[in-house]
């Protein structure tokens, strides 16, 4: 009997944290995944040093992690400081087919450390410097290709 419960409580202790991603502020912008899709690709067209470096190719491992499920695109900033942003499109299938709107949000950033840092591992100050390079490098640009403007959610 002590021996089932104990495996009930490691099972369910298994699962409490469940390894999920949290996310820093979503951008929502009023358009479809499709035409958001290709203005990213037009994006890293355009600037194509936003593309991860061969040097770090080996931290796009989120398959291996139990992420591949997940759509998403690896921008990386090579000024100081130098890092990537592991974004994705965030909801659900009903969403993700939505054709009105799309949200994406960065998911990790990667600095060079030991692994990817989640948004709860990184003080205020530093999240909000994220957030707002993000806005200027990124998803401003990207509101230039999709022509409308992104909504900044938490």
């Amino acid at each position: 009997m002590k021996k089932q419960i104990f495996i009930i409580i490691i099972f369910f202790s298994s699962c409490i944290s469940g390894g999920t991603l949290g996310g820093f502020d979503k951008r929502t912008f009023p358009t479809s995944k499709r035409a958001l899709n290709n203005a990213i690709d037009i994006f890293y067209l355009r600037y194509p040093e936003y593309k991860m470096p061969d040097k770090w190719q080996d931290r796009d491992n989120w398959a291996e992690r139990g992420y591949g499920f997940l759509e998403a695109r690896i921008f990386y900033f090579n000024e100081n400081p130098e890092e990537m942003y592991y974004v994705s499109f965030m909801g659900d299938s009903t969403m993700l087919a939505d054709s009105e709107k799309i949200s994406i949000a960065i998911r990790a950033v990667y600095n060079g450390g030991t692994g990817w840092i989640l948004e709860n591992d990184l003080y205020k100050q530093e999240r909000e410097r994220i957030e707002t390079r993000f806005d200027k490098e990124i998803i401003h640009r990207l509101e230039s290709y999709t022509q409308v403007k992104a909504r900044r959610e938490n």
